[in-house]
């Protein structure tokens, strides 16, 4: 005698084939993600790759070289003269600039004061119209090389620029023991070829009433 399926039954068997069905979307929804992520990765630039944004450019160490080394060439060098003749053709060639130099003139003097432990820079300079300028300078001598200070100022047409440096007792000897001193004027308006006109030495040592001084060769 066959038994009637009863309600109960066809409940229980409906539940558990949507239970099945859950379980196999879910398991289908997984395969994908899982799928969708290793086309991701596949897809990722790899490192130093020419189009990764993160990736530094084969020529930036060059750049970052390049750069460094032109700031070392800015840095002040002393210009140590073997002879007379050389100081006097660096002399030569720091002449008078032409107008588009825009420092068409400058002759320095440095005075030291023993008394004081003092140095003072006097230049008195023309320009063809304003414009800044860097200063700096420093001295050779017998107790060595010593430099002395920088500053950036603006030009007028024509005036003169004081500079003065407070000296220890040790950098005092070695002033009153220079030879002589080097001066380089940076004008940064300027072309290039400009700066062989810039640059100057002095070298014309001289007693004073208060002390030392240094001038331009005649």
């Amino acid at each position: 005698m066959r038994r009637k399926p009863t309600l109960a039954g066809d409940d229980e068997t409906q539940a558990i084939r949507f239970a099945w069905g859950i379980a196999f979307i879910a398991t289908l929804t997984i395969a994908a993600i899982l799928s969708l992520a290793g086309s991701a990765r596949a897809l990722t630039l790899p490192a130093g790759s020419a189009l990764d944004p993160t990736s530094a450019a084969p020529w930036a160490d060059e750049e970052d070289e390049e750069e460094a080394a032109a700031s070392e060439d800015e840095e002040f060098e002393f210009e140590d003269c073997e002879d007379d003749g050389e100081c006097e053709e660096g002399e030569e060639e720091g002449g008078k600039a032409p107008d588009e130099c825009l420092l068409t003139g400058a002759e320095a003097t440095v005075l030291a004061l023993p008394s004081q432990d003092r140095v003072r820079l006097q230049l008195r300079y023309t320009t063809s119209s304003p414009t800044a300028v860097a200063v700096e300078y420093g001295l050779h001598g017998g107790k060595g090389s010593l430099f002395l200070g920088a500053e950036k100022k603006r030009f007028g047409r024509h005036g003169t620029l004081r500079l003065s440096e407070d000296m220890t007792e040790a950098e005092m000897a070695k002033v009153m023991a220079a030879r002589n001193f080097t001066l380089k004027l940076r004008v940064p308006a300027a072309p290039r070829y400009c700066q062989p006109f810039f640059d100057r030495q002095l070298d014309v040592k001289r007693a004073t009433p208060s002390g030392l001084s240094w001038l331009q060769s005649e």
